[in-house]
């Protein structure tokens, strides 16, 4: 074993790249301007008090619900020898568009037993519905002589409060809801405005079983009000409803809502959920955000965004951010005197979490050290350089991974280096290795190295990753998560240079060269084992393909291996391998020029790519790996024109995709499109720019991020020049109501 295993912060070494033998080696707040006035309905007193009732309608379809759900948590727990088979109760919100019953459109309530206990309330498993219907406008009568101005409109209001034990009307305690107007409009549901009350109450504790054995101790009912993040809703309320069982990392019977205890939630908002920009770092149309300043990622447990951006005045620089321009701060100059450090230029952010703080990861120019790996907890006093290369510790050609719970990357020297935010460590030493490993790993930790094409895969048993041996060259190798290392020679001439790689468990399926056949799909196992399974040639000539999966890469699909490769002398195409059959198609000679723009994504048991066709330009394309099932699905741009296709990512049951498009017969610019996936239906979901003409250049700096809550990029809205914006995903889910 070596004898510094644990490179600490203050003391990385700088070892020269040792010689290689043998082969050469190559608003939010939503808020409204004077070009998009906001859209707004005047609605009379009482179409309020009958959105107050059906609000109020739902609530207690979920109060009903959980407590059904309680009955029923109490007779799964307790040890009775009478066989009985009870089952959770299911509660689903759908929205309901405008039709021959509810012509105003509305929502469906639906409660049932989740009789396969798969967590989803199927319709054969719908034992109620209840249906909330919009009042319909009414007709349009004569005019009349003006009258005198009416008194202002008056809101409905639900206000909760918690009541303790041994209240008159819940003698375990729980909750009221009183619903009312706001009729003196301070915002507030005073005593002499309440309408409505509705006491929800804990559960008692469970009485024995009559039959068999006594049964156990039931739970209590808990329900809680909590204010939404701002992030996503800046007036509304959230209410939880749960067991108190313990679940998750909760403690029973504590009296205290852990999040899984939470059965059901009712989600409501008073306007449509927060989006718009959440940056202005440089006033004025001057991009806040460039080619050397544009990443940016989400921390879901800080509920903040973590980004670099630029002020003009620090440089770029490390900022934080609630999700709106007024909670945007600088959160440390790591340049100082304007240089720009340009946070995560190269590596991007990771986050790892060590005990229980999460940590980002990330590189940065302090000016005097160099490029190295930083570490911030998202403080300023907690934001630290880690590494102390001489000169810069990370080059553009460095590569990461996420494993093991740290950051795998490789640094200025070609080494394969690991962190856990804290100590830095070669690969072959990191502290999940055993020592018997570490020591049988000594002897090749020398021998390897990264090359600039280096590519990472993990997969539950391990590390699939291409890299340097001096003895093979550039080859393939499998570190398993025990430390078993495992080398395979693909090409004994020179080097395989392994491309694409597809983790698949014990198996892994790549593109390599063999030196003969040119570049083909093989298999490896982790037994050392391997199988070439293609023998493509090009149509022309018959000689060895040499560009296969340079941009669609290697997928899975159902049973079919999904790649692109050029055969002809023209643009690579997209082709499948059956991994049952062995059978190898070109699934289209019309779609070319697969995922050329961006990465493909995977939804719905298909993949989905931008492509090119003889009677289009760009646009979105999708293959299930069937020649029928493969081609061109969406056109933003009719005919020849481009959809110049920026970003695409998979969300829920929805494709999230930067395009630039038309709606309606107008040209959007780029902005950010919904597609269906189930249904192919296609909508803008947010123009950051809107008017016609109006461009804002969404994607051009950055990539589009997204997250089951919020969605990042980078656009122009014609006012603050290239800066960050979020919108939300939920925003066209029907886990909030929209009120």
């Amino acid at each position: 074993m070596s004898n510094t295993p644990e490179y600490q912060a203050a003391s990385a070494t700088n070892k020269p790249v040792s010689s290689k033998q043998g082969k050469n080696v190559p608003p939010i707040n939503g808020q409204p301007t004077d070009d998009n006035p906001p859209q707004t309905q005047v609605m009379s007193r009482g179409k309020r008090v009958i959105r107050g009732i059906q609000s109020l309608t739902i609530i207690i379809a979920l109060i009903l619900s959980a407590y059904s759900y309680t009955v029923i948590d109490s007779l799964n727990e307790s040890d009775s020898s009478v066989a009985s088979e009870s089952y959770e109760v299911l509660v689903r919100t759908e929205g309901r568009d405008a039709d021959h019953i509810c012509s105003a459109g509305g929502a469906d309530i639906l409660i049932g037993n989740d009789e396969n206990n798969n967590g989803i309330l199927e319709e054969i498993e719908v034992t109620s519905t209840t249906r909330l219907c919009h009042g319909e406008a009414g007709q349009s009568g004569s005019s009349g002589n003006t009258g005198p101005s009416g008194s202002p409109g008056v809101n409905s209001m639900v206000s909760t409060s918690v009541i303790g034990n041994g209240h008159q009307a819940c003698l375990f305690g729980g909750l009221l809801i009183d619903t009312g107007l706001d009729a003196n409009g301070d915002g507030i549901l005073d005593s002499g405005e309440v309408i409505n009350s509705e006491y929800v109450c804990n559960g008692a504790i469970g009485a024995a079983g009559n039959d068999g054995n006594n049964g156990g101790n039931g739970h209590s009912a808990l329900v809680e009000r909590v204010t939404p993040p701002a992030y996503l809703c800046a007036n509304g309320f959230v209410i939880n409803f749960g067991v108190d069982n313990g679940a998750g990392d909760g403690f029973a019977d504590d009296g205290i809502m852990q999040s899984g205890e939470i059965v059901e939630s009712l989600k409501v908002c008073s306007e449509p959920l927060q989006y718009g920009p959440v940056s202005d770092f440089s006033l004025g149309l001057t991009n806040g955000l460039s080619n050397i300043c544009s990443e940016f990622s989400w921390s879901a447990a800080n509920q903040m965004i973590i980004t670099a951006g630029s002020n003009g005045l620090t440089g770029c620089e490390l900022w934080t951010s609630h999700g709106s321009v007024d909670s945007t701060d600088l959160l440390l100059d790591i340049n100082p005197g304007g240089g720009d450090s340009s946070p995560g230029l190269h590596l991007g952010f990771t986050a790892v979490t060590l005990g229980e703080e999460e940590l980002w990861l990330f590189d940065a120019d302090s000016g005097v050290n160099g490029r190295e790996l930083w570490v911030s907890n998202l403080s300023t006093a907690g934001t630290l350089q880690l590494t102390g290369y001489s000169g810069d510790g990370i080059l553009p050609q460095s590569v990461h991974t996420k494993w093991m719970g740290g950051l795998l990357f490789s640094d200025a020297n070609f080494d394969f280096m690991w962190t856990d935010g804290i100590s830095m460590y070669n690969l072959f030493d990191a502290p999940f290795f055993d020592l018997e490993q570490q020591m049988a790993l000594d002897s090749v930790q020398t021998k390897l190295s990264a090359h600039s094409d280096t590519s990472f895969a993990i997969d539950e048993l391990g590390l699939w990753f291409s890299g340097i041996h001096d003895d093979y060259g550039y080859e393939m190798h499998h570190l398993s998560n025990s430390g078993n290392l495992t080398t395979w020679d693909l090409n004994s001439f020179e080097d395989s240079s392994p491309g694409p790689i597809l983790p698949m468990g014990n198996s892994a399926i790549l593109v390599a060269d063999d030196g003969i056949n040119g570049r083909q799909l093989v298999e490896l196992t982790t037994t050392g084992s391997y199988n070439w399974l293609t023998s493509m040639t090009l149509q022309s000539n018959g000689n060895p393909p040499t560009s296969v999966g340079e941009h669609l890469g290697v997928n899975l699909v159902s049973n079919q291996v999904i790649f692109d490769a050029q055969i002809t002398a023209v643009d690579p195409t997209v082709w499948s391998y059956d991994l049952n059959t062995g059978a190898l198609t070109e699934l289209s000679s019309i779609v070319v020029a697969p995922s050329q723009q961006v990465a493909p994504v995977i939804a719905n048991g298909k993949i989905w790519f931008d492509c090119i066709t003889g009677a289009t330009a760009e646009e979105l394309c999708v293959s299930d790996g069937t020649v029928d099932g493969t081609k061109v699905i969406h056109e933003f741009q009719p005919g020849m024109a481009s959809a110049e296709i920026r970003g695409l990512k998979a969300t829920d049951s929805h494709l999230l995709i930067i395009a630039n498009g038309m709606a309606n017969g107008i040209n959007t610019g780029h902005c950010l499109w919904s597609f269906d996936v189930v249904t192919f239906e296609t909508s803008v979901v947010y123009d950051p720019w809107q008017g016609t003409g109006n461009n804002s250049d969404a994607g051009f700096y950055g990539e589009l991020f997204s997250s089951a809550e919020v969605v990042l990029f980078v656009a122009d809205n014609g006012q603050d020049g290239h800066e960050l914006h979020m919108w939300s995903p939920l925003s066209i889910t029907d886990e909030w109501l929209i009120w």
